[in-house]
């Protein structure tokens, strides 16, 4: 009989950092959306749009604007909930879900909600809590490959994802010190973690050159990989862009 060798917090896989990775373009400390330039001439639903931040930007540009809350008080043309949203199959170009998805109790259902009323090559944007604290109400605190999961299962897929603009340890620092104006020292924490990660990355960097002499092409992809992940892993949240396929017949 085999013979198994436990170890400690390691699982019975063996994974590599590109199975790790999401399967999109990554981008770290960046937008990946101008949300004028997205929506010119859209039809625009923003679910939890709370007061209407959004509003704005999209009637400026010619786009036509839907916000739907839950709750009374905000500047939603629409009561209703994300996961049961009351609108026709295939009626809207984007959708927008900004700091929202961690307050939804069913996000599955939200996912397949938002790809129901997307009109095919239609895109879903937004931010999406990580490593934040319990807040307000929150359910879902999604990872890069929630939402890759998420998207996927739904006839969606996740094309960009953006992280490392702010992270967990300088959130949390921020609550802990509350109400302490500590959010101000919030850039800096997250610059020295970034500077952090190159560090790390270059270190790898001279190992696989050096102990393992790999190609310096093979080498440089992998350090670069190995940067954005060690980002997005501490990410504080995402922003992203995921599109709904066009069914091909």
């Amino acid at each position: 009989m085999k013979k198994f060798k436990h170890v400690h917090s390691k699982g019975v896989r063996t994974l590599s950092l590109k199975d790790q990775a999401p399967v999109c373009e990554i981008l770290i400390h960046q937008s990946i959306y101008d949300l004028a330039n997205i929506t010119k001439n859209k039809n625009v639903i923003d679910i939890g749009c709370g007061y209407g931040a959004n509003k704005k930007i999209v009637e400026d540009v010619g786009g036509k604007w839907t916000g739907v809350e839950p709750f009374e008080g905000g500047a939603h043309s629409v009561k209703g909930n994300a996961e049961n949203l009351p609108f026709k199959d295939n009626t809207f170009d984007i959708a927008i879900m900004d700091a929202v998805l961690e307050h939804i109790p069913d996000v599955g259902k939200a996912f397949s909600e938002v790809s129901r009323v997307l009109k095919p090559g239609g895109l879903f944007i937004g931010y999406a809590a990580f490593m934040e604290c319990f807040h307000e109400i929150s359910y879902n605190h999604l990872s890069f490959k929630g939402i890759e999961h998420y998207s996927k299962i739904n006839n969606m897929q996740l094309k960009k994802i953006s992280g490392g603009h702010r992270f967990g340890i300088d959130y949390h620092l921020a609550v802990l010190f509350y109400p302490l104006p500590f959010k101000f020292l919030r850039p800096i924490i997250a610059f020295f973690i970034r500077i952090l990660f190159k560090l790390k990355s270059f270190c790898m960097l001279l190992w696989l050159l050096i102990i393992k002499r790999k190609p310096y092409i093979e080498a440089i992809t992998f350090t670069k990989l190995y940067y954005k992940m060690e980002c997005m892993r501490q990410s504080n949240g995402f922003q992203y862009i995921i599109e709904k396929q066009v069914t091909k017949f």
